[in-house]
């Protein structure tokens, strides 16, 4: 059995310490075979820093040179017959880490020539300048004549003086004009570098679209290397099987799997926690900081999704609007949106939280020429960290005091009162700027569940299936209280803005009472019959742009109720009017 350690990304140590390690070599031969210069865009503790130290150990090769050529490679796939890798053609190598303990300016200045020092030193150098161009500039040149082979260049996390300060846009900007001095220097060598490859999360519109790194492919996307990170199905049992069952019977004990449960459950339970991860809507990935973690700790917590600067970097783009991220907003997007370069200030949204990995490719879609992706949230860990920064950021824009909102919603609930409701709900959509509200039911979904998440006495769980369908959201309160809501949308095809009010009335009912009517008919309150005490039913409806209408009661009595209106709306009203005025008389 394999050791297992998270934090270690040195390759060499990996192999060393008989860790656990997924064989990428095949994939790191056909990037060697069919290019020189490459960027991938992966998120934090994804497995950049393991591949571009594979990268440095490979071209390298053993520190003895007493030792075999293949060194730690001998039992990986780069070894054997197939790609025939002369493991004696070595070449000095500069890797460099851009990750630092402080982003300040002189800091990140500082750090730069401190480590271009360190590894001059390495190889019996040193370096007389102190301006970071000049000496990465000369580093290049003197390991190139001292060994009379072209440079190997590695740099990893290369966006960090910029993402881990994006929350500070000017602190950020200053830090990306002294790394489009530094990363300069790479198009200029460009014939005494034998391979380049940079690594990191977001790909910034000064850096690239500047020219200075633009020479660069751009493998993120590639179906060819979709695994290249991450632990596929195949490498998952292959790395964690004989640790399959002490790591069940550890769940079982903590109480996270049934009794009764066997491998398959706990696979299935793994995967809905982990996986999901994809960059080409086809090749599925689980997390392997989170995958290590849960091994090694036998249990399913949120690993990767509470790391502070993947957090930081969420905050600092949902709290510019948090409507952005309403679901409708994660269909089809084009190809040219996903690849454009982000601004410092005002980075896209979807594309940012798909390179940091609060998102992943569902599907992409094929229309003539152009590809359009759709996105979703990857899994269960990443979930709640994104909607509860979604409903943070939604009431701190909207400038709502959740606490009123929270009593008086609760106290509704529990009184079933549909009445207050209705007012609560309604109130709150007449908050969100006209401008903001976009007529689709899964914009109206991600308000509503925003909007439940961020209420501190409940617990709201969005689509979550059962065994004969999936609600809209699943509300608990309490444990013993559970409110399973559905909700359905009707846009308004009349222009006039001032629409009659008993007409809109009696839209939202019937809409309302739809819902309470997919409920029952897809019966979806049966996988909570013996956890709760109390079940009750919402049904939402919106009709048009932003009114909306909540119905708790069984739907012969919502029925009722829309009796009396119907009723009303008949009938021309000036007859009404004639006969109580001949009545009067």
């Amino acid at each position: 059995m394999k050791n297992i350690d998270s934090s270690n990304q040195v390759f060499a140590n990996v192999i060393e310490d008989n860790l656990i390690y997924a064989d990428k070599t095949k994939r790191v031969w056909e990037l060697l075979k069919s290019g020189k210069a490459y960027f991938l865009s992966r998120p934090r503790r994804f497995g950049k820093s393991l591949l571009l130290s594979t990268f440095e150990a490979l071209f390298k090769g053993p520190s003895d040179p007493e030792q075999n050529p293949q060194g730690f490679f001998k039992n990986l796939w780069i070894s054997g017959k197939e790609p025939n890798y002369d493991f004696n053609d070595t070449y000095p190598v500069i890797n460099l880490s851009m990750t630092m303990s402080n982003f300040s300016p002189e800091i990140v200045t500082r750090a730069l020539q401190t480590k271009l020092q360190d590894i001059a030193v390495s190889y019996g150098l040193s370096l007389n300048d102190d301006i970071p161009e000049a000496m990465f500039r000369v580093l290049i040149s003197v390991l190139k004549s001292k060994f009379k082979k072209n440079v190997v260049l590695l740099i990893d996390e290369y966006d960090d003086p910029i993402s881990s300060v994006i929350d500070n846009p000017d602190l950020a900007e200053k830090n990306s004009y002294i790394l489009r001095g530094f990363y300069s220097i790479l198009k200029e060598n460009q014939p005494n570098l034998r391979f380049v490859m940079l690594t990191g999360v977001t790909r910034y519109e000064l850096l690239w679209q500047s020219g200075v790194l633009n020479h660069l492919f751009d493998f993120t996307m590639s179906e060819e290397y979709a695994d290249i990170c991450g632990f596929t199905y195949d490498e998952f049992d292959n790395c964690f099987a004989d640790r399959f069952e002490i790591t069940l019977e550890k769940f079982k004990e903590k109480g996270l799997l049934e009794q009764n449960c066997g491998i398959a459950e706990f696979r299935e339970a793994i995967f809905e926690k982990y996986d999901g991860y994809s960059w080409d809507g086809k090749t599925r990935v689980l997390n392997p900081f989170s995958l290590l973690n849960a091994f090694k700790n036998k249990n399913l917590k949120n690993y990767w999704a509470t790391l502070e600067p993947s957090k930081k970097f969420l905050k600092a783009i949902m709290s510019k609007n948090p409507l952005s991220f309403t679901a409708d907003k994660l269909l089809d997007l084009s190809q040219k949106s996903i690849d454009s370069a982000l601004i410092i200030g005002s980075l896209t949204p979807v594309p940012s939280l798909f390179q940091t990995g609060y998102l992943t490719i569902d599907k992409i879609t094929t229309v003539g020429k152009d590809f359009y992706y759709t996105f979703k949230i990857p899994n269960a860990e990443i979930n709640p960290a994104f909607w509860d920064e979604f409903s943070d950021s939604l009431f701190d824009f909207l400038d709502t005091d959740r606490t009123v909102l929270n009593n008086n919603f609760i106290k509704a609930v529990v009184a079933e009162d549909s009445n207050k409701l209705s007012i609560f709900i309604d109130s709150f959509f007449g908050s969100i700027p006209a401008s903001l509200h976009i007529p689709k039911e899964s914009y109206y979904h991600s308000v509503i569940y925003g909007y439940l998440n961020g209420l501190t006495n409940l617990t709201a769980l969005s689509e979550i299936p059962g065994a004969d369908g999936t609600p809209d959201i699943v509300c608990v309160i309490d444990k013993d209280l559970y409110v399973v809501v559905e909700l359905k949308h009707k846009d308004n095809p009349e222009t006039n803005p001032a629409l009659d009010s008993r007409k809109t009335k009696t839209a939202l009912k019937r809409l309302a009472i739809s819902s309470l009517k997919s409920i029952d008919a897809k019966n979806y309150l049966r996988p909570y019959l013996a956890k709760a005490k109390k079940i009750l039913k919402l049904g939402l409806g919106v009709y048009g742009r932003g009114r909306a209408m909540a119905i708790l009661e069984n739907e012969e009595r919502a029925k009722e109720r829309l009796k009396p209106i119907a009723k009303r709306s008949r009938g021309p009203r000036s007859n009404k009017s004639s006969t109580n005025a001949r009545a009067k008389k």
